[in-house]
């Protein structure tokens, strides 16, 4: 928690997680055993070891939709102008709590004092527990030690009912009941007026507590509520979980004992109906007041009568709550646009794509590819940063009610509009290249669409974007500029080869040998796959098209342009083999890759390795080109293997090499980048037209 928004997400979290476990256990009152009573609230351990931003599954349900935006507005209208050093009006993330020292009090907005307020209290809290189990401990080292009378009874007591034996013993005065103290070197703490008479089933119950370690719930317990000192609800969930552990060991002890012993055991507790051991950190104690024995004397009138099947139908119920605890912890990953029919629906739901959070830059990515592949206006939305919304958001209306034939949130004839965010008539989604990776982790990219026209023509869009981390775990992306080529007949270019032939007839180039080269590494993704874990969308009631994909498998790819300015080879024309390949590699893993040396073919291998066989006549124009290169796990797995040094070999048709050139690799030049170096910003929305021909 590093804000006032977390702490309330986990507190808030906490409440709706422990209110809907109280409502299940009141309905299944009769119909749990003390066991079940207990282990249901490790759906509340569940979410309370979650951080707000860990996703477990791909979906959330509706009470976590609706609180989740709720929070979202509220810390928008509260941030927005503040100017926070810790908080965000958008996202969960926000400043390192070191900023705090580093600014004079003055600066401070009133979240970050709020959250001051907070930190403050957890440390009172905890240095009050401290002290009191300090104090608690100094008191038992002045009691007496055991006699030798209860030492004996207490190692009987653990050879009948095959319990570990409590070494540490204690005798001390002013205190109405047994109880045990500690977690790591636990004391068994016995009233002086008990020592000679203690009944041995008083003893079975802390030895139960010994063995399954309750005081450890004890102290997680304590923990609990320090975090959340200013949420009254939580002290009462404790309240009640400590409760059903004395429960649970009472059935436990029950399960032990026999016939006139189970009546006797409940006696003891009706004896200690009116004693009472405060509830301190690092102890557990039979004796926790009159109501709460009571409820412990029913749960005992109701052992052995639970019916059959009631656990393994408990434990199905627990799952679930699981499940639905963890929608909680996070928020949704995916947004439902179908409803949209209006333009007020529209706006509605756009209004709630501010809110939304992109925890990765895989998802980001395959959101803005969805978004243009549906024309979903709403989708978009999503990806869109936070000063650019408002403009976004109105642009969208717009064009919404301007359409002539819409369908939800899809425009299905294409526009015109002069801003960047646009839709094209009759596109057709290609391939995304990343094409650098910058060390603040934003990467420059481009996405390929084609716009088919009446006429058979075809202009290739490439669409210049920058994916950012806008805060922290919520990912946008910020569209740069269209750089547009217009074709007469339909075909696609491979934009990497594309840019280098432009450099090259800039004159951006090295000069090895009579080669001239321009080469470049990215990453390159051949569109998206989307679809996974079927059944439990099913089971969840979650449709398909509403979720996002987050799983990339781009492609590691080495280009390279070359231009032969030399005469010794057309000389002798004769057929050369052009390979591409690390230059690790050995020659013989793609020899046997190669199997046809007829001038004009050429392929590529999954290793990395690319091949064209050229005859080098008067007709051959000196030019070779390669974009191949590497499978790759993920994204970041793609960026590492960019860094594997290429090279060019060449060969003759009788496999003798003639020459090698290695290749620099390096980002790609995305050309004219007004933001080049920023994180955000537009750049030019018009086009810019190369008017090359297709290749």
């Amino acid at each position: 928690m590093t804000n006032l928004w977390t702490v309330l997400y986990f507190t808030l979290g906490i409440t709706l997680t422990g209110l809907m476990l109280v409502l299940f256990k009141r309905l299944f009152r009769d119909k749990l055993s003390a066991r079940w009573h207990y282990l249901v609230w490790l759906v509340l351990v569940v979410r309370a070891i979650l951080p707000e931003n860990l996703r477990l599954f791909s979906t959330g349900f509706a009470l976590n939709t609706l609180w989740v935006s709720g929070m979202k507005r509220l810390r928008a209208a509260v941030e927005l102008g503040r100017n926070s050093l810790l908080s965000t009006p958008f996202g969960m993330g926000g400043g390192e709590i070191s900023l705090l020292k580093k600014m004079p009090f003055s600066a401070w907005s009133l979240t970050d004092r709020l959250f001051a307020v907070y930190l403050a209290g957890v440390a009172a809290v905890l240095l009050y527990d401290a002290l009191l189990y300090a104090r608690l401990r100094l008191e038992i080292r002045k009691g007496a030690a055991a006699t030798p009378s209860l030492r004996e009874k207490i190692r009987k007591t653990a050879e009948k009912y095959d319990l570990p034996t409590q070494k540490s013993v204690r005798i001390c005065k002013g205190i109405e009941t047994p109880f045990l103290c500690g977690m790591v070197r636990p004391i068994l703490v016995v009233p002086e007026s008990m020592a000679e008479t203690i009944d041995e089933k008083v003893l079975l119950h802390e030895m139960l507590h010994l063995k399954h370690h309750d005081v450890l719930v004890n102290f997680l317990l304590h923990l609990l509520q320090a975090l959340n000192w200013f949420n009254p609800f939580v002290y009462w969930l404790c309240r009640i979980i400590r409760n059903d552990s004395e429960a649970l060991c009472d059935q436990r002890a029950l399960e032990k004992l026999c016939g006139e012993e189970k009546r006797e055991y409940g006696m003891l507790l009706l004896d200690m109906a009116d004693s009472r051991c405060a509830s301190r950190i690092g102890t557990t104690s039979m004796a926790n007041g009159a109501r709460n024995i009571k409820t412990r004397i029913g749960r005992i009138a109701d052992f052995g009568r639970v019916p059959k099947g009631a656990a393994f139908a408990t434990a199905c119920i627990t799952v679930v709550l699981c499940l639905a605890s963890v929608s909680f912890a996070y928020q949704p990953q995916y947004f439902d646009t179908s409803k949209v029919e209006t333009a007020e629906d529209l706006r509605l739901t756009l209004e709630d794509a501010r809110y939304f959070e992109i925890p990765s830059a895989e998802m980001a990515i395959s959101i803005l590819y969805e978004a243009f592949e549906e024309r979903d206006l709403a989708k978009l939305a999503l990806t869109v940063p936070q000063e650019e919304f408002d403009t976004y958001r109105d642009w969208a209306l717009a064009e919404y009610k301007a359409a002539e034939d819409t369908y939800h949130a899809r425009l299905d004839s294409g526009t015109k509009a002069d801003y960047t965010y646009r839709f094209y008539d009759s596109m057709e989604m290609e391939d995304f290249y990343l094409l650098d990776e910058q060390a603040d982790g934003s990467m420059d990219g481009i996405m390929q669409v084609n716009e088919l026209s009446a006429e058979k023509s075809v202009t290739q869009h490439f669409l210049h974007f920058r994916i950012f981390e806008e805060t922290k775990g919520n990912w946008s992306i910020a569209l740069l500029k269209d750089e547009s080529r217009a074709f007469d007949i339909y075909g696609t270019v491979n934009y990497g080869i594309y840019k280098l032939e432009e450099e090259m007839a800039q004159g951006s180039y090295r000069q090895v040998g009579d080669w001239r080269v321009a080469d470049a590494a990215y990453c390159r993704q051949w569109g998206f796959l989307f679809g996974s874990n079927d059944v439990m969308n099913s089971l969840l009631g979650i449709n398909q098209e509403m979720q996002f994909n987050e799983t990339l498998a781009p492609f590691a790819t080495h280009a390279a342009y070359l231009e032969y300015t030399g005469t010794a080879l057309r000389e002798k024309q004769n057929v050369l083999v052009a390979i591409a390949c690390p230059q690790e590699m050995k020659e013989d893993d793609y020899w046997e890759s190669i199997d046809s040396f007829v001038v004009g073919s050429g392929g590529s291998s999954s290793a990395g390795v690319a091949w064209e066989i050229i005859s080098t006549d008067e007709d051959w124009d000196g030019r070779i080109s390669f974009a191949e290169g590497e499978d790759s796990d993920n994204l970041a797995d793609a960026f590492a293997r960019l860094k594997t040094p290429y090279e060019v070999r060449l060969y003759t048709n009788h496999k003798e090499l003639l020459e090698t050139i290695p290749l620099e690799g390096g980002a790609l030049d995305a050309g004219n980048n007004p933001t080049k170096g920023n994180n955000t910003g537009k750049g030019s929305t018009g086009n810019n037209n190369a008017g090359a021909e297709n290749e």
